[in-house]
């Protein structure tokens, strides 16, 4: 596999995951926990703990990606 295109890839799943953090954010401000069944209030206390994680790791790999790209770019 080229380099550009595993930069692409990275670049491409970087903004996928940032994606995903930031609408996960949203779901979690609009959701009343004590109004939804146990097993659902278990995932979202665990995406409400996790999710900064996800976020900043997605960041991290989408930046790697685009700084890989613009360096093959030259």
């Amino acid at each position: 596999m080229e380099l550009v295109t595993l930069a692409e890839a990275m670049a491409r799943l970087g903004a996928l995951g940032l994606g995903t953090a930031i609408l996960n954010v949203i779901a979690l401000r609009l959701v009343r926990v004590d109004e939804v069944p146990g097993w659902v209030q278990v995932r979202i206390r665990w995406w409400s703990a996790h999710n900064p994680a996800f976020l900043m790791a997605s960041a991290a790999v989408m930046v790697v990606g685009l700084v890989t790209l613009a360096a093959t770019a030259r």
